[in-house]
C-alpha cells in the first residue's frame, strides 16, 4: 500500500513539472517566432526560406505574456548580424551583444543537419553553453524552421534525442519548448509516435502562418495534434517540391 501511494506521488510530481514546463503561451510564442521569420530567417539561393535552427534564452514573460517585445532582448541588429553570422556559414554561439542566442544552418560539406549542430556533443555543445549562461528562472525556446527530418534527425544515427535528453537533465524544471514550423518533406502521420517521444522530453509546439501566425502544442496526453501533422499533398504539389529540391542541390554544387 506504501508503495502504492510513492508511485502516485511520484506520477502527481511528474504532471506538476511538465505543468511548470508547459506553461507558454501560444500567442506569445507566436509573436517571437514570427519575430524570427521576419529578421532571422535565412533563404536559399533561388529566395525560398531556408532551413537553420536557432535558440534563445529569454526572460520567463515573453513566453507567457503576449504584449511583451522580444525586441527588448534581441534587437533588430543583433537578429541581422545572427542572420549575417549564419547565412555566411558559421555557427552563432551566444554571437550577439546580448549573448542569449545560438544558431546555425545545416553544413554543406557534412551534411550534418542545423538541430544536431547546436545540440552536440552532449556536455560540450552550443546549447550547453548556453544552458550555463542562463537563469534558471528564463524560458529557453528552441526553434527549426523545418521538423526535425525521420531518416537522420529521428530515426537515424544522428538522432537529436540524447541532446534533448541532456537538455531536459540541466533544465528539468525550466521552462523549455522546442518549435518548429514547416514540416519537413519526409514527415509522414507515422511521425506522430516520434512527435510525443520530443514531447515527452521537451513540450513541442508548431508555429504557422497562413493569414497570420499560430501556435499550437502538439502533443495532448496520448494524442497529436492535427495541426502538427502532414496533410495529404497533391500531385502537383509533390512535383513542385522535388522541383525546387533539386534545383537547391545544383546551384550547392
Amino acid at each position: 500500500m506504501a508503495s502504492l501511494k510513492c508511485l502516485v506521488i511520484f506520477c502527481l510530481l511528474h504532471l506538476c513539472v511538465r505543468n511548470i514546463q508547459g506553461q507558454v503561451n501560444p500567442s506569445a510564442l507566436a509573436k517571437m517566432i514570427q519575430y524570427f521569420d521576419d529578421n532571422v530567417q535565412p533563404k536559399t539561393k533561388i529566395g525560398t526560406n531556408a532551413q537553420y535552427a536557432i535558440a534563445i534564452s529569454v526572460p520567463r514573460y515573453l513566453c507567457t505574456n503576449d504584449q511583451s517585445q522580444i525586441e527588448d532582448v534581441f534587437s533588430r541588429e543583433e537578429a541581422q548580424s545572427v542572420k549575417d553570422y549564419i547565412t555566411q556559414g558559421q555557427t552563432c554561439v551566444r554571437c550577439s551583444s546580448s549573448q542569449n542566442v545560438i544558431a546555425t544552418r545545416p553544413n554543406a560539406k557534412t551534411k550534418e543537419h542545423a538541430e544536431h549542430i547546436l545540440l552536440f556533443p552532449t556536455g560540450n555543445s552550443p546549447m550547453d553553453t548556453l544552458l550555463k549562461n542562463t537563469d534558471q528562472n528564463n524560458c529557453v525556446v528552441f526553434y527549426s524552421y523545418n521538423s526535425p527530418c525521420v531518416t537522420k534527425c529521428i530515426r537515424g544515427e544522428d538522432n537529436i534525442f540524447p541532446g534533448l535528453q541532456n537538455w531536459k537533465n540541466v533544465r528539468n524544471e525550466g521552462m523549455n519548448v522546442f518549435v518548429f514550423e514547416d514540416l519537413w518533406k519526409d514527415a509522414d502521420k507515422t511521425i506522430a509516435d516520434d512527435f510525443k517521444r520530443i514531447d515527452q522530453l521537451v513540450p513541442l509546439y508548431r508555429c504557422a502562418s497562413e493569414n497570420a501566425m499560430e501556435c499550437q502544442n502538439c502533443v495532448n496526453g496520448n494524442t497529436v495534434n492535427p495541426f502538427c501533422l502532414p496533410k495529404k499533398k497533391s500531385i502537383l504539389l509533390h512535383l513542385q517540391e522535388m522541383l525546387l529540391s533539386v534545383i537547391e542541390l545544383f546551384l550547392e554544387i
